[in-house]
This record gives C-alpha cells, sequence and structure tokens, in this order.
C-alpha cells in the first residue's frame, strides 16, 4: 500500500472521529448546576477527554491555554467550560489534522512538509479566534439587550442591585453568569477591593464601564440633571456605543467573510498547477523541479503567510499589542551574558532607545526596552539564516539536477541510463579539480569499453559542460552580502510590527476618549469629586493613554497644573487634549460640572463622526482586504504558470531560430 493510501485512510478516519464528536456534542444539552455536572462526567465523552488530556505536560498546555481565552467570557462552572474547551479544542485541532494529511496527499517533499506546517498552524490559530470570536459577539448581543432589562426595572425602584438581580432571570443563560458575577461585586462587603479584581480579570471594556457606572450610582445615588436619571442617560450612551461597535463587527465580517480562505487557496494550488503544467508541456519539469520552482514556492508561501497576517489583523477586534509573545526573550535573559550584552545594545544608542522606549509605551507594549532589542537580535539572525538556507538549497538543487541529467542551461538533455552514470561518475571524480578536455577524454579511452573516439569526445564534451555547470553552483561573496541585506531587514521587522500597531492604536484613540466622556459624564453631577478621582478612573478604563495618566497622578502632588500640563505634552491627540485643558479649568477656576457643560453636545459630534470614520475605515478595510486576498492567487498565477511557459516558449523560439540559421 502506498504511502498516499495509507494517509487517504488516515485523513478519512480522523473525519469520521470528527463528525462522530461533532455529532455527540451537538446531542448533549447544557448543564447549568454542579450537581448535574458530577452525575454526568464520568458518562460525558468531552469531560472524561479534558481529564485524559490534562494529565500529559504537552496537551495540558495546549488545553490550558484555550481554557484560559474561554473562561474570560464563559463564567459557567468548571464542568461546562472544561466540555466546551475541549469542544474547541477536538473542532481545531480536527480540522487542522484533517487539512494537514490532505495538503501531504498532494505532495510528499520535505519542502512542501515544512510550508504545510506553517500553513496549518496559522488555519489553527484562525480556527481557534473564530470560534471565541462567535462566544464573545453573542455575549455582546445578550449584553445590549440586559441593558435594556436593566432600565426597565430601575424605573420601578429606582435600586441598582435589585435592578441587576431581577433582570438575570429574564435574560440569557451566558449573559446571566455575567451578571451574577456583577450582582456578587456590588452586593460584597469590600466593594472596591472587588471592582478592582474585576476590572483587572475582565477584557470588556463595556462590562467594567456599566459596573462601575452601577457602582457610583450605589455609592452616590442617582442624579436627576434636565428632568432626566443621569444613569438612565448614561445607560443610553452605553447601549449606543455597543450598538455601534457591534455593526462595525457585523460589517467587517461580511467584507472579509472567506477572504482567509482566499489567501491560503495558492498553497494548495501549487502542485495542482504544477502537475497539469507539466502534463501539457513536459519540459517544464526543468523549471519546477529546479532553482526557480523553489525559490517561487518560498516566496509564495511568504507572500501568503504575510497576506494572512495582514487580513487577520485588519478583521480582528483586539488590537491589544501586549498579546506579543516575550517567552524566548525571558527565557534567554536569564544569561547573565545576554542581559550583558543588552545593556551595551541600549547604552551605545541610548538617545534612540530612549525615543524606542516611548514608542513602546505609546503601543502599549508590556515588555521592557531589552526584550525588543533582543527580539530585534533574534530576528537578524532568523533572517541570515533563511537567506543563507535558500541560497545553498538553491546550489544543491541545481547540482542534483546536473548529475541526474536535468536543467542544463534550462534545456532537455537526452541521455540513456548508462550515460547518466558515467557523467555523474565523472563529474563527482574531478569535481574542483579544473580539469581539461584531453585529461577527461583519456581517461574515458582507460576507463569506458568504447572504441568509437567521436563518441568518447562527445561524452567527455557532454562531461566537460555539466562539469564547469556543476563547479559553478557554489556559495557566492555576493550571496552573503544578500544574506546580511536580508539580516538588516529582518533587524528592522519588529520596528515596523510596532510602528503598525501605532497606527492601529491612533485609530482606537477616538474610542477611548469617547469612553473617557462616558466616565466624566458619569462623574461630573457627584458633590465633592476632585480632578484627581476623575483621572484615576480614566486611568483605570485606559489603555492607550494609560502610562501618561498613571505619570500624571503620580506627579500631581507636586503640583496638579504642571501635571496635568505635563500630560498634554506627553498624549497632544486633540480630543484628549481638551478633556486635560478642561481638567486644568476645574482644579482652579470652576466645578467639575461647569468645566464639562459642553461634553454632551461635544459628545453627539463625536458619535456621528465615529459612525462615519467607521463607514469609511470598514469601506477601505474591505477594499485593502480583497486586494490583499487576491495578490497570493495572483502571484501565483503570474510566477508559477505564465512566466515558466513564457520561458520555455522563449527557449523554444530560440531554438527553432537557431535550427533555421544552420539549415541556411
Amino acid at each position: 500500500m502506498s504511502n498516499t493510501s495509507i494517509i487517504l485512510i488516515g485523513a478519512t478516519f480522523i473525519i469520521l472521529i470528527i463528525a462522530g464528536a461533532i455529532i455527540l456534542v451537538n446531542s448533549q444539552k447544557k448543564k447549568s448546576s454542579n450537581m448535574k455536572a458530577k452525575i454526568k462526567s464520568q458518562n460525558d465523552f468531552l469531560y472524561t477527554s479534558y481529564i485524559f488530556f490534562s494529565k500529559y505536560t504537552l496537551t495540558k498546555k495546549y488545553i490550558q491555554r484555550v481554557r484560559l481565552r474561554l473562561e474570560l467570557m464563559e463564567l459557567s462552572d468548571n464542568w461546562t467550560i472544561n466540555r466546551k474547551t475541549m469542544k474547541f479544542t477536538y473542532i481545531s485541532l480536527g480540522l487542522s489534522l484533517g487539512l494537514f494529511l490532505v495538503m501531504m496527499t498532494i505532495d510528499l517533499s520535505f519542502y512542501y512538509f515544512i510550508i504545510s506546517v506553517f500553513t496549518i498552524y496559522i488555519v489553527h490559530n484562525q480556527i481557534l479566534k473564530l470560534l471565541i470570536d462567535r462566544i464573545e459577539n453573542k455575549i455582546l448581543m445578550q449584553f445590549e439587550k440586559y441593558l435594556g432589562d436593566i432600565r426597565h426595572h430601575f424605573h420601578g425602584h429606582g435600586m441598582i442591585d435589585e435592578a441587576i438581580y431581577d433582570s438575570i432571570n429574564e435574560s440569557d443563560y451566558e449573559i446571566s453568569l455575567h451578571a451574577t458575577r456583577m450582582y456578587e461585586v456590588l452586593t460584597s462587603d469590600d466593594v472596591e477591593s472587588n471592582l478592582d479584581k474585576y476590572n483587572d480579570m475582565m477584557p470588556n471594556k463595556y462590562f467594567r464601564t456599566f459596573l462601575a457606572l452601577c457602582y457610583l450610582v450605589q455609592k452616590f445615588g442617582d442624579k436627576v440633571v434636565d428632568g432626566k436619571s443621569m444613569f438612565l442617560t448614561n445607560l443610553n450612551y452605553l447601549k449606543q456605543e455597543i450598538n455601534l461597535e457591534f455593526l462595525k463587527r457585523k460589517k467587517i465580517d461580511y467584507l472579509f467573510k472567506s477572504l482567509s480562505i482566499i489567501a491560503i487557496v495558492p498553497i494548495f494550488l501549487i502542485k495542482p498547477i504544477e502537475k497539469w503544467a507539466i502534463s501539457n508541456m513536459p519540459d517544464l519539469v526543468y523549471y519546477y523541479s529546479g532553482a526557480y520552482g523553489f525559490v517561487v514556492q518560498i516566496v509564495i508561501f511568504l507572500i501568503v503567510l504575510l497576506s494572512y497576517q495582514m487580513i487577520n489583523k485588519m478583521q480582528s477586534s483586539d488590537d491589544n499589542v501586549s498579546q506579543i509573545s516575550n517567552h524566548i526573550e525571558e527565557a534567554l535573559l536569564k544569561n547573565n551574558k545576554i542581559s550583558e550584552l543588552m545593556d551595551r545594545v541600549i547604552e551605545k544608542q541610548y538617545s534612540k532607545s530612549i525615543k524606542v522606549g516611548k514608542l513602546l509605551k505609546t503601543v502599549g507594549y508590556r515588555a521592557n526596552i531589552e526584550h525588543f532589542y533582543l527580539k530585534r537580535i533574534l530576528w537578524t539572525i532568523f533572517g541570515f539564516v533563511l537567506s543563507f538556507m535558500i541560497f545553498l538549497n538553491i546550489h544543491l538543487i541545481s547540482r542534483h539536477n546536473i548529475l541526474n541529467s536535468q536543467n542544463i542551461d534550462g534545456g532537455e538533455v537526452q541521455q540513456n541510463t548508462l550515460s547518466e552514470a558515467i557523467d555523474r561518475e565523472y563529474i563527482l571524480k574531478y569535481s574542483g579539480q579544473n580539469p581539461s578536455f584531453n585529461d577527461i577524454r583519456n581517461d574515458l579511452k582507460k576507463s569506458v569499453n568504447i572504441r568509437d573516439s567521436t563518441i568518447i569526445a562527445i561524452t567527455a564534451k557532454r562531461i566537460l559542460t555539466k562539469l564547469d555547470k556543476y563547479d559553478s553552483h557554489y556559495f557566492k561573496w555576493w550571496e552573503l552580502l544578500i544574506s546580511v541585506l536580508f539580516a538588516l531587514l529582518f533587524y528592522n521587522i519588529p520596528y515596523w510590527i510596532i510602528l503598525f500597531r501605532k497606527k492601529i492604536v491612533q485609530m482606537n484613540m477616538e474610542d477611548e476618549v469617547m469612553q473617557f466622556h462616558t466616565i466624566i459624564l458619569m462623574l461630573m453631577h457627584i458633590e465633592r469629586i476632585a480632578v484627581e478621582d476623575i483621572l484615576t478612573w480614566m486611568e483605570q478604563f485606559s489603555n492607550t493613554f494609560k502610562s501618561s495618566i498613571s505619570r500624571c497622578i503620580n506627579d500631581f502632588e507636586y503640583g496638579d497644573y504642571q501635571a496635568l500640563e505635563q500630560l498634554k505634552i506627553d498624549e497632544p491627540f486633540l480630543p484628549f487634549v481638551r478633556i486635560v485643558e478642561n481638567l486644568q479649568s476645574a482644579s482652579d477656576k470652576i466645578s467639575i460640572a461647569q468645566a464639562f457643560d459642553e461634553l454632551k453636545i461635544e459628545r453627539g459630534f463625536y458619535q456621528q463622526k465615529r459612525k462615519q470614520d467607521n463607514e469609511i475605515m470598514v469601506n477601505k478595510k474591505g477594499m485593502w482586504g480583497k486586494l490583499i486576498a487576491f495578490a497570493p492567487m495572483m502571484l501565483a498565477l503570474l510566477l508559477y504558470t505564465i512566466l515558466p511557459f513564457i520561458l520555455i516558449s522563449i527557449k523554444q523560439l530560440t531554438g527553432y531560430s537557431d535550427q533555421l540559421k544552420d539549415i541556411m
């Protein structure tokens, strides 16, 4: 039985297992009670699988990583979270493994295996992301409905904790768990401490804003401003924010639908295109099996990887730079010599390091400057090794093809098996010795049982031609120079990533300022509220401006006006500067309510502007997403289909022209 048949049978078997697992998952009803979970756990496939795979280190770490992402949104009992964790694990790993086996049936070469591994890795991450995003969007929709129930019950008795409790039974299952947690925080003995813990744990800014709003109403009471309840007004603002976010996500999902799949399709089409092209024009085998085919495959894969990642980033609503992994850097910096080396690098370019450090803080990069510079050095080494290995493989492939009578000046060499063996023997024998035609001819006369001197001369000339080509394929000085240039290019990749993140952060600045407006509207009518209190609340809900606000709070006791002035210098974003200027006015001239009396009008303007900007941004993202998604496909057709046909046609035309000249 061939390897392809074995892989096909294995793929079929795995797909059947996945299908059975999905059917079993869908047939199970949701369990909301810990007691029911204990009764069912012994006979439950998913829960038993979780317990089994948690015993082994490798699978345990992977499962815990999936569980950690899930439990931030799923606040149900451990039994339910464990089952859903295994459900996501089976789906993501099962589909990824099945896809990997399908790719291996296309080609079993080593290079295609490496490409397949990287492709399946990014596809696997995308599957997990889609599953998590689906839950997040579902909870966001439920939360918007839940706020309407809160409004209804608060109208009845004016008690926020009772309104939360009364709305739990009317809400959907997932959001009822979050509402229960909020109720527990508000009714605990130490509300402020539990509120801080909740804010540290919960990544959803809308949940945190709502809980802060409820806490302030519970602590200071509701205010009636212009004949309206301030709590209900802020609740309307929060619902508007959620609806705006949900509409943006929905439109982005619609525009980016299937673009990720389109971006990675060329990886699967490389070998089918190659087989189809060779079947129609056999001479193309010398391009596809040679250095050209290898380089084009690498280029297409890198373009596919880059396109996929760009589409993923544009589609994603999670722009937190702190998610960049620094585990390798942390492990290496534990070595004293490496740590000292990083200190020297930073000292030699101290002024530049300060600018880079500010940039890292601006984008929310939590790791220190040493991690960043070490990451750049690791990227440099990777770029050099990658380019070096590509050049080395080009020469190895070319030499292999020459030894097997392929790809001599792009033309076909008609030989029988015996002559190929003779050529191979003499090429390996005289490689690097620079022999003359007579040396090879005389050696052939002694070693080969051929009496015809003409055939010996032709054979010697053929071997000498191949030998010259064979010896010309070695690692040259200019290839080393290109490898160094590649290393310098890769050195700047982490910096370019940070600049890209900065652009994303700048796009999110208005969203954060709008959240500050909501917080200030919640606080401005509370008696005895101080400027420093508002800054503290802003810091708690900030991401982009967090480090600058923290610095301002630390400097506040040495001079409030000067600290706020420095905050304007640190963060020159105009809408944020206006908030700081109003805080300066409130610090020594007028009350906070008077300082922000135009906030409602400005808020309405910014909301309309954001709605318009979201439309423009989403349409622009969709346009760029389509362009990026189809770029790898067009590149694959150009480099792997059209260009080889053109090159081989030109060579054949040149050959025919030479033959006509000889005849005439």
